[in-house]
């Protein structure tokens, strides 16, 4: 596990644990090691701090471990707790992440929309969370242009629009966008060989 959260989802996180990581805080970075033993442990300390890491806390301590590993298991649900969203999945070459969650920061601000961003930082893969009032069905044009200018930037980047969740019906006008006609193409005829009458899980992905 190594997780990267901004501080909008720590923040969202202390408001449904009662605690207080996001004091002073602009980001956390969870992670659990394999490796037993007390040098491994201490190998990652020194990464933090040589990284300028603060209010670093490692442990060995099994209920200490639970706690910090409970943070990721109620991540969605504190999220999601903040109004009606939508979580996307892209996913970019490793060394882009940071690049990619500051642009998703920038989009955020520029738009003036609440979105809440962790990062499996072991692979690349994003999951930004736009959020708008609870009471509201539909979500602002303003988040779906975010979204939209996000799925361009992970692109930009070498990335995909799908790391994990698949492209299903929302994403599959981006098919082009991303592999190009001759691709989509081609996974149209194979699709036709498989399924000649389109009965086959329509309209998702190659519709």
């Amino acid at each position: 596990m190594l997780e990267a959260l901004d501080g909008l989802t720590v923040a969202a996180l202390d408001r449904y644990e009662g605690t207080h990581y996001a004091e002073g805080a602009e980001a956390m970075l969870l992670f659990r090691l394999d490796a037993g033993g007390e040098a491994s442990l201490k190998m990652a300390e020194q990464i933090l701090n040589d990284d300028h890491a603060k209010n670093i806390k490692v442990t060995s301590d099994p209920k200490e471990a639970a706690a910090i590993i409970k943070l990721r298991q109620d991540m969605l649900p504190a999220v999601f707790a903040n109004g009606q969203h939508i979580m996307e999945d892209m996913a970019v070459p490793l060394s882009k992440l940071p690049e990619m969650m500051d642009y998703i920061a920038s989009v955020a601000q520029d738009l003036n929309v609440e979105i809440y961003t962790a990062g499996h930082a072991g692979d690349g893969n994003v999951h930004p969370t736009v959020i708008w009032p609870a009471d509201e069905e539909e979500p602002p044009k303003e988040a779906l242009q975010a979204i939209r200018l996000m799925f361009r930037k992970a692109l930009a980047l070498g990335g995909t629009i799908s790391g994990e969740h698949a492209v299903g019906m929302s994403k599959n006008q981006w098919n082009n966008e991303e592999l190009g006609f001759d691709v989509d193409e081609i996974q149209h005829q194979i699709k036709g060989l498989f399924d000649p009458l389109g009965i086959l899980n329509p309209k998702r992905k190659i519709d």
